[in-house]
């Protein structure tokens, strides 16, 4: 295990969501594992006006209920003696400087000071915190200083270059850890492993023997309170730009040459590079674009995006999208990669489908000893919610006749390491702590998926946004896109372990 070394964790944005979600359970689970350093401190600064008492009866309350475990109270005392809080607004000078007081203060046995900014505040403060940092000096110290950015990391290529502008003055890129949670879950992480571990995936993964991918993540929910922000982004801008090119990019890199954070950092932008370059013009022919009407979800009525909290009544942003992408390499030259992603669809799935080509029609794969609705060989990879790894293949269905249909063989992550498996959170702050920027997106990645982001953004001003149903897998002209290929979308389904799991 990597030395852990003791550091100074300040939250900005201390009293939001993501650090009730999702921060404050982690830095349990990272306490319960002795992850911490005894002598970590962590600063919640927020302009609420709280004591340091208040906003720990504060935090045990959202770990409690955001936590998958049961609190063990001996370990919450330890982490929350290590908890402090700052009062202050995110442009407020002053607070900066009483800041870094504090920190002097608690940073007595912490040799050097170092420290994580980690910017959990919306994205329109990120630059008013950088410079407070800078103006205030906590940028500097003898120790190592790291800074932590959730998504989105601009809105579109101008605002995210000139974002990096103002970082880069202050920090170098690797003091820079820009997360995308979707490389924090194990299944995610398991696609290295899967292909590069393996022999006889990695021997197959390739043109010759590939068809095509599908990658589809679905959400059951609508935007619920994220309206002011969903608005401006769209489906576009919150999922395609930073998860789904994160996706592209783990299926379709070529092994590196170590497991280091450079080297696999670098295959993936070669990936994003080799994206057949398409012009506006090009947009309508290979994505289409949905937004979704009222209508009835599991018995439930559902509004229609445009009748959601704080989004605009002639709204016409993106709640669905559907994409086609060629990588012109010797990889995967002619292997159509399909995304497709959305709210208020028929459930809530993300999933990698490797689809293989068919044998020819000469003994079994004709119709007449097929059973219906019959499917080509894949490998699935479910990343949530049932995380595993699936590999369909063709059986004969007993009887007297020769009738073949769809089996599976599963792999049922829970079933195998339990349930207990570190959260996406967890894995990426150790990983800060760490050093470790592996599973964080370069500048380089930034720059590249918002450069096709807003090619695509651009093209669509050319059209108009279509509708579709609350309950479905969006709008048709999504399965039209993929049929004028002489494909078709395939629907996800449940492992045989779902069963096992009570999901």
């Amino acid at each position: 295990m990597e030395t852990i070394e003791p550091c100074v964790i300040i939250i900005f944005g201390a009293t939001g969501d993501l650090t009730n979600r999702k921060l404050l359970p982690a830095l349990y689970k990272l306490e319960l594992d002795s992850l911490l350093h005894k002598d970590t401190r962590i600063v919640a600064f927020a302009r609420k006006p709280k004591s340091n008492e208040q906003f720990r009866k504060e935090a045990l309350a959202s770990t409690k209920k955001f936590s998958k475990l049961i609190i063990n109270y001996d370990v919450w005392k330890k982490l929350a003696s290590k908890i402090f809080y700052q009062k202050s607004e995110f442009q407020d000078a002053e607070g900066y400087n009483k800041l870094r007081n504090l920190i002097k203060k608690i940073c007595a046995k912490n040799a050097g000071c170092n420290k994580i900014f980690y910017l959990a505040a919306p994205p329109g403060f990120f630059g008013a915190i950088i410079d407070n940092l800078r103006i205030s000096g906590l940028n500097e110290s003898s120790g190592w200083s790291r800074v932590v950015f959730e998504k989105p990391f601009g809105h579109d290529l101008e605002s995210a270059k000139k974002l990096n502008e103002t970082i880069k003055k202050d920090f170098n890129e690797n003091q820079i850890y820009r997360i995308d949670h979707y490389l924090g879950k194990e299944l995610v992480q398991n696609l290295l492993v899967l292909r590069f571990a393996n022999p006889i995936f990695d021997s197959i993964w390739n043109k010759r023997y590939i068809d095509h991918v599908q990658i589809t993540v679905a959400e059951e929910l609508g935007i619920e309170t994220r309206g002011d922000y969903y608005d401006k982004a769209g489906a576009l801008r919150d999922m395609v730009q930073n998860h789904m090119m994160q996706l592209v990019a783990l299926t379709a890199m070529e092994p590196c040459v170590k497991l280091d954070a450079d080297d696999i950092r670098e295959e993936k932008v070669k990936v994003l590079r080799s994206i057949r370059t398409f012009s506006s013009k090009d947009v309508n022919e290979m994505s289409v674009r949905g937004q979704y009407v009222s209508g009835t979800v599991n018995n439930k009525k559902v509004k229609a995006y445009k009748d959601e909290e704080k989004v605009a009544k002639n709204s016409d942003t993106e709640t669905f999208v559907a994409l086609k992408l060629n990588i012109d390499n010797w990889r995967w030259a002619n292997v159509p990669f399909y995304l497709r992603t959305g709210k208020r669809l028929k459930e809530r799935v993300a999933e990698i489908s490797i689809v293989f080509k068919q044998n020819p029609e000469i003994l079994f794969n004709n119709n007449a000893s097929r059973a219906s609705g019959i499917e080509p060989n894949m490998l699935i990879i479910r990343i949530q919610p049932e995380e595993g790894i699936s590999l369909q293949f063709a059986a004969k269905v007993p009887g007297r006749k020769m009738v073949i249909d769809n089996v599976r063989m599963d792999f049922c992550h829970e079933c195998i390491f339990g349930p207990n498996t570190p959260d996406a959170y967890e894995k990426l702050l150790y990983d800060v702590i760490s050093g470790d920027q592996t599973l964080f997106t370069s500048w380089d990645m930034v720059e590249h998926s918002w450069e096709l982001a807003d090619k695509i953004s651009n093209g669509w001003k050319r059209g108009k946004v279509l509708y579709y149903n609350p309950g479905t897998w969006g709008i048709q002209e999504a399965d039209k896109l993929i049929e004028k290929d002489g494909r078709k979308w395939y629907e996800p389904k449940k492992p045989y372990y779902s069963a096992l799991l009570g999901k």
